[in-house]
């Protein structure tokens, strides 16, 4: 029999070069992805196996893995190999295999796992140069493409080398969608191709031990140059004692027949050499997967362990496994599929059923059990049913696609007595996945079956219905069930709570508010932290939309204290309230320190308002001048789980800043309309703004006018009611500039009151500004910057001004006049806002006013002079060597935010490294 075959690299030394030399520029800090590509068995692999040891020499970390066709179903299966000899990265492998529910479905937990796995590569690349290699990137699932699609877009910013090697077809969505995206960053792409016919020669001589003739090269070159062909097409000529070498010369003999018709007819060949036994179970192995485990092929042959490892030894020593990582592997995926091809379809089902069934009561993952589960086309038996039960909560999180398949068949086909309960849990697996639609209807035909007081089912239609965003079907299913007779009260609570904030939602604030009190009855009395969480937060909210800021407060508060007691609960986020509290009545710094929180707290469960957060904190940032801040905070926002529609409102905020600098940036034309999300309905006033701000700079005050008008009178009472008045002060401008006395008036009325209600520095400027334009009154004006200042909102106060500028030059008073149009424009160019410059001069224009001494200008745009305060601080601390996740533990701020933060200033100082940046902070840099 044929010993082993042992293996040779040849032909692709300047593959191999370039590789390296890509890694070098990596390791200089120039990070970068590159595509391989080659149809199977070209040489892929063997081209890696080169590359790493040159990559290792440069100073590289090299971690290498693959995705295997089996996983494709398992979430973060391929980019967790990258974790197999890495013990320490616990976080992430903590959340993969807790089987926790993580917020209200599988993209919010998803995103957790994403930002752990960011974070571990983060940290090592902060210890020095990476080189990230995955194999088989075909076969990749699509939680892991999505974590490579992300890493391409910060690979720039990293010490980092990202290889995936694949073949070009087929290719699923995401693999295409991550192709497209490198070919837009024009990646460095290797596509092998056949080996040269010197090459080729070479490795047949390593093989034969001599020099192929002409007749043996004539049989090589029908193998197309691929290296796997050429390897078993030889090894079959050598096993059937077909060559004879004559003065170093190897050709066929002349009685040789002519080679295999194909790969498979060689690999074929090579079992004829094997023992009957190795024939008989090569096969099923293959057709169980990738890797061989003995103690579980043993068991699922029912043969003895020592047996299976003679055929393991027997195999190995033939060439078709062999050891990687300490695993027992298929030397090459397309020989595991050679040999699984010979079963037939019937006996391999049979074969993975009874792998699953065996494994039921072994430590074996349970993602891995339920494929071979599925694998079967029989019913589950009832061993089967019963661990599926047991598992679901964790099998629905870690292979959420498979858990749907395979609750789908249980609840279909198990006995009466189990189907409630399955049909429970395939309704949960689909919620997890995203497919509400599906879930609703799934538990609305089963409450057709089921009595009128399945309170279970009747939850999770509530949570299909507002996962889907349904608010008023919500709504309906929670009074449906409160009408029910036999609801515990910790049920009748949740009930309530939910129907409670969902009429708030719907701006049903008296409905919401009565809801809510029960809620918190309930609570209270049963002592329940839960479901008085609930209706403090339902009430609060009303309070809040009411703009009754100071009990909307107190009532955040109390929330504050019954969290600490625990939720038990991912659904629930005990600070956002307290946040938008806090940031209306001008307590900005506070409120940082709070959305810090929640957004903490969000990350920590993976809940589902992160989005409101994340929209709270750029709003803050908006209001308080930190306009860059706000701008980072919308970038690293925009990708996070949204379930609510918050991501319009980011685009719109960073929009709004974009016409206010002149950059518009970015394009205000194509940022996303508002829809009926809650997202949208509690920020309605942000996209009128942004068009009307557009038509403005566009000569049409007019249209700019009515736009806002119309936005004020449609959302006067609905959920942006407490912050409508942020456009105010421009709707008071444009009508003193088109002279309309009407819609002076409604912003004078409706200021006046929102100020009477709740008297803040922010409001009552707000109402001080719009009587003052009313008026023509330059010292209400002075009066209402005065309040902005105390509120902390420079761009109100400039708008004070530079309106106080304008009458004070009508009345003659051009001292005093170009006094405040020099107060406006400081404060314009503090934020950047160079279309409010040129706007507030050109208003002065026509009285002859001109600026007075003049202040500091717009910020540069390059230099160290251009970095914000933030953006200082976090190059201060890159320049000490931490990563983008120590840094954002230390300002209490996401990873993400800080790699724009990080890019930003990559882009301001002009360098191309992390490295580069501590030479351009001291001034050292070229």
């Amino acid at each position: 029999m044929q010993g082993p075959l042992t293996s040779v690299f040849v032909g692709r030394d300047a593959e191999v070069e370039r590789v390296v030399s890509i890694g070098r520029r990596a390791a200089e800090g120039q990070g970068t992805v590159m595509l391989i590509e080659g149809e199977p068995g070209i040489g892929k692999t063997a081209l890696l196996d080169a590359a790493v040891a040159g990559l290792a020499a440069d100073g590289l970390s090299v971690r290498r893995g693959a995705a295997k066709e089996l996983q494709r179903q398992v979430p973060f299966a391929a980019v967790c190999s990258w974790l197999d000899s890495d013990r320490g990265s616990d976080p992430v492998r903590a959340l993969l295999r807790s089987g926790d529910r993580a917020g209200d479905g599988a993209a919010t937990h998803e995103f957790a796992i994403t930002e752990a796995i960011l974070d571990q590569i983060d940290t090592w690349c902060a210890a020095g140069p990476v080189a990230l290699i995955i194999d088989d990137v075909h076969w990749a699932d699509r939680q892991s493409l999505a974590v490579l699609n992300r890493l391409c877009g910060v690979v720039g910013d990293l010490p980092l080398l990202l290889v995936l090697a694949t073949r070009p077809l087929p290719r699923d969505t995401g693999l295409v969608a991550l192709t497209a995206e490198l070919l837009e960053r024009r990646a460095p792409t290797i596509r092998l191709g056949a080996l040269p016919e010197p090459a080729a020669a070479e490795l047949v001589r390593h093989m034969v031990g001599a020099a192929p003739g002409p007749g043996l090269m004539r049989q090589v070159v029908g193998a197309g140059g691929n290296p796997l062909y050429i390897t078993e097409l030889v090894a079959s000529l050598l096993r059937d004692e077909a060559i004879t070498v004559v003065a170093d010369t190897a050709d066929p003999t002349e009685l040789a027949d002519g080679p295999s018709a194909s790969l498979a007819g060689a690999i074929t060949q090579r079992l004829e050499f094997l023992s009957r036994s190795a024939r008989q179970v090569l096969p099923m192995a293959a057709a169980l997967g990738p890797t061989v485990y003995v103690a579980e092929l043993a068991a699922v042959l029912d043969s003895p362990i020592l047996e299976i490892w003679k055929v393991v030894t027997e195999a190995t020593d033939g060439g078709l496994l062999t050891r990687a990582d300490s695993e027992l592997v298929f030397r090459h995926d397309l020989i595991r599929q050679v040999l699984a091809d010979q079963l037939p379809d019937s006996l391999r089902a049979g074969l993975l059923r009874r792998a699953g069934q065996i494994l039921l009561a072994t430590d074996a993952p349970i993602e891995r059990i339920a494929n071979y589960l599925l694998s079967g086309e029989n019913e589950l038996d009832t061993q089967s049913l019963d661990w599926l039960v047991a598992v679901a909560d964790k099998l629905i999180v870690r292979a959420p696609e498979i858990a749907v398949q395979l609750l789908r068949r249980a609840a279909d086909s198990a006995e009466l007595g189990m189907r409630p309960v399955l049909l429970r849990l395939h309704a949960q697996a689909l919620l997890w996945n995203g497919r509400a639609a599906e879930a609703e209807a799934l538990v609305r035909t089963a409450l057709l079956n089921r009595p009128e007081d399945d309170i279970e089912l009747r939850w999770l239609l509530l949570q299909a219905c507002h996962a889907r965003g349904d608010l008023r079907e919500v709504v309906a299913v929670a009074e449906n069930a409160l009408a029910t007779s036999n609801l515990t009260e910790e049920e009748a609570g949740r009930f309530h709570g939910m129907s409670g904030l969902n009429n708030v939602f719907l701006g049903r604030l008296a409905a919401a508010e009565a809801a809510g009190a029960k809620a918190l009855a309930i609570g209270d009395a049963i002592e329940n932290p839960l479901v008085t969480g609930y209706g403090l937060l339902t009430v609060g909210a009303v309070r809040y939309t009411q703009s009754y800021l100071d009990e909307a407060l107190e009532l955040s508060s109390r929330i504050l204290a019954v969290s600490e007691s625990g939720f038990g609960s991912d659904q629930f986020d005990p600070y956002i309230l307290n946040a938008h509290c806090l940031i209306e009545l001008d307590r900005l710094t506070d409120a940082e320190a709070v959305l810090h929180k929640a957004i903490g707290h969000s990350r920590r469960i993976h809940g589902v308002y992160l989005g409101a957060s994340v929209v709270a904190k750029a709003r803050l940032y908006l209001l308080h001048g930190r306009w860059d801040d706000a701008i980072v905070e919308c970038t690293s926002g925009q990708s996070v789980p949204d379930a609510f529609g918050y991501t319009p409102i980011l685009h719109s905020l960073s929009a709004l800043i974009g016409i206010h600098r002149g950059t518009f940036l970015p394009d205000p034309e194509a940022i996303p309309a508002p829809n009926d999300q809650l997202g949208s309905s509690g920020n309605g006033q942000f996209y009128p703004w942004v068009k009307a701000s557009l038509l403005e700079t566009h000569g049409d005050p007019r249209g700019a006018l009515d736009l806002l008008v119309d936005a004020h009178r449609r959302l006067a009472d609905g959920l942006t009611a407490p912050t409508l008045y942020y456009i105010f002060p421009d709707i008071a401008r444009l009508a003193a500039d088109v002279g309309d006395e009407a819609a002076a008036r409604s912003v004078v009325t409706a200021s006046a009151e929102l100020a009477d209600r709740q008297p803040t520095a922010a409001r009552t400027g707000t109402a001080l500004l719009c009587r003052g334009v009313a008026e023509r009154d330059p010292a209400v004006l002075r009066a209402a910057a005065a309040d902005f200042r105390r509120a902390g909102r420079p761009f109100y106060e400039a708008q004070a001004y530079e309106n106080a500028a304008l009458l004070l030059a009508a009345d003659g008073r051009g001292s005093d006049a170009r006094g405040a149009l020099d107060a406006a424009v400081e404060l314009y160019n503090g934020l950047g806002a160079s279309w409010d410059t040129a706007r507030a001069v050109a208003r002065m224009r026509p009285y002859g006013i001109r600026r007075g001494v003049r202040g500091p200008r717009n910020r540069p745009k390059s230099g160290r002079a251009a970095l914000t305060e933030t953006e200082r601080k976090v190059a201060a601390l890159v320049a000490e060597g931490f990563s983008n996740s120590d840094i954002a533990a230390q300002m209490f701020l996401s990873r993400r935010t800080i790699q724009s933060h990080v890019s930003n200033i990559l882009a301001k100082l002009g360098v191309g490294s992390r490295r580069d940046i501590a030479a351009a902070l001291s001034g050292t840099h070229p």
